[in-house]
């Protein structure tokens, strides 16, 4: 009697199994997005104020035509929405189409607030934007009205910073009387921290990568592993920090450049709520 030779063939089913989970939680931790959703409080709001960011997309799409990203911004009922840069990629025309209009959709939800990365810095893009009712900011500023509240919002556009780099070189001193938003694609907590905004939002670290669960980073501006071998106070890969003055906020971002190679690091669409002190 032949006897059938069972382990070869179990070996091989697991192995294809193995590879459709390993397939399956790639595709799931670079192209689909979660909702990371924080809460500051200030004593220069008398009403909550909901505020969705935006950034680094890099020309992905979530359902036709973004629907699926639009229909989650709008469940957020967001008093505005602020993008910080890199909408898609440089050279990309499909992925620039995208970014418009993503943006131009989403001021159908509410006022768009826009600042340039370096790569979604072309001129035709960003008049197309201003077209599409899409605020841009380029050392710029603006207020927004929300409710009884009024927000000074501030846009910077620049992909490098200089050693001598100062705010205080464009912009007044943020006002006391009201709420004030900075949107930077690129963070600099030095310059940020001597500014002074309430609260700044920031976007290009694409939340470190790859992420070590309960570690951190695997490889963030220069450093392995950095939570653990950095002597720095903060490692800025992705989420709430506090300054001398405020907050700094930095996004993880909802698309992949150069490669899809995320890793317990989804992409995010950020919800910041802003809820007055007591």
């Amino acid at each position: 009697m032949v006897k059938h030779r069972k382990k070869p063939f179990k070996l091989f089913v697991i192995t294809i199994l193995l590879l459709l989970f390993l397939l399956l939680f790639w595709y799931i931790q670079n192209f689909t997005f979660r909702i990371t959703k924080v809460e500051i409080t200030s004593d220069k709001v008398s009403d909550s104020i909901t505020i969705v960011h935006l950034s680094d997309l890099h020309g992905a799409t979530y359902g036709n035509n973004n629907r699926w990203l639009l229909e989650q911004i709008k469940m957020q009922e967001p008093d505005l929405i602020c993008a910080t840069g890199d909408m898609y990629t440089r050279n990309d025309e499909q992925g620039k189409k995208v970014a418009i209009e993503l943006m131009k959709r989403a001021t159908e939800i509410a006022p768009v607030y826009f600042v340039n990365g370096e790569h979604d810095n072309d001129s035709a893009y960003l008049e197309a934007l201003k077209a599409g009712d899409v605020t841009v900011l380029s050392y710029g500023q603006t207020q927004c009205s929300v409710g009884d509240d009024t927000l000074a919002i501030y846009g910077i556009d620049n992909v490098y910073y200089s050693d001598t780099f100062n705010l205080f070189h464009e912009f007044d001193e943020p006002p006391e009387d009201c709420f004030s938003v900075l949107l930077a694609h690129i963070p600099n907590f030095e310059a940020f921290n001597w500014y002074g905004a309430d609260l700044t939002l920031c976007g290009d670290t694409h939340g470190g990568v790859a992420q070590i669960p309960f570690v951190g980073p695997l490889y963030f501006n220069g450093q392995w592993v950095p939570e653990l071998t950095s002597k720095d106070e903060y490692v800025t890969d992705k989420g709430l920090f506090d300054t001398y003055t405020g907050h700094v906020y930095v996004s993880g971002g909802l698309g992949n450049h150069p490669y899809p190679f995320r890793f317990f690091n989804r992409p995010e669409l950020s919800v910041i709520q802003i809820v007055p002190e007591g």
